[in-house]
């Protein structure tokens, strides 16, 4: 996406040596990713350009960057000859999706002070994978509850989206993208030798 210019640049945010997605950008993205099959790159493309010097004029620029506040009168709709595209769709996605994250963001938070730095839920020492691994492992809820009076289903939910958006730093583990696989391991015993 960066190196290929598919998104314009003036929607990727800097910080320091690195590019950011803005939120925007990603709604940008996914338009431009699910619709190769139906538009070319080349028209693609416009339709993100003639977007972005829209919302570029706009007094609510960083708002809209960070899907905060779309102004209602911008019109998401680019016009080419007979064709009508709509990229509301997108966005109104991509707002769902930030809320979700907001969300999981004030219920989760990682403190390198508190279980070090393990992902936790909001003022405890409760570590998401614990729970998630028990859902996961089918642990009856009223029990989790009862271990975790602080745990609710929107606990749940959100650690479930933070996972998602905060991956475990390094290689991920060959039994998580396999779990169809089954360990077997062989011992072989050999009598002592006179």
């Amino acid at each position: 996406m960066f190196d290929e210019h598919l998104i314009p640049d003036v929607l990727l945010g800097p910080l320091g040596g690195t590019r950011l997605f803005t939120r925007l950008s990603a709604a940008f993205a996914k338009f431009y990713i699910e619709n190769e099959g139906l538009l070319i790159a080349a028209a693609r493309r416009q339709v993100l350009d003639k977007l972005t010097c829209r919302i570029e004029n706009l007094a609510v620029w960083d708002d809209v960057l960070a899907l905060h506040r779309l102004p209602e009168n911008m019109n998401w709709k680019v016009t080419k000859l007979a064709v009508e595209i709509d990229v509301m769709p997108y966005v109104t996605s991509a707002i769902a999706r930030t809320k979700e994250i907001d969300q999981a963001d004030a219920l989760v938070t990682t403190d390198p002070e508190i279980m070090g730095g393990a992902f936790v839920f909001a003022g405890s020492r409760v570590p998401i994978a614990m729970v998630l691994a028990s859902v996961d492992a089918g642990v009856d809820w009223d029990r989790i509850r009862a271990s975790y009076p602080c745990v609710t289903s929107a606990h749940l939910a959100a650690a479930r989206v933070y996972a998602e958006v905060h991956p475990r730093r390094g290689r991920p583990r060959l039994a998580d993208s396999h779990p169809e696989w089954v360990r077997s391991s062989t011992r072989v015993v050999r009598s002592a030798q006179e």
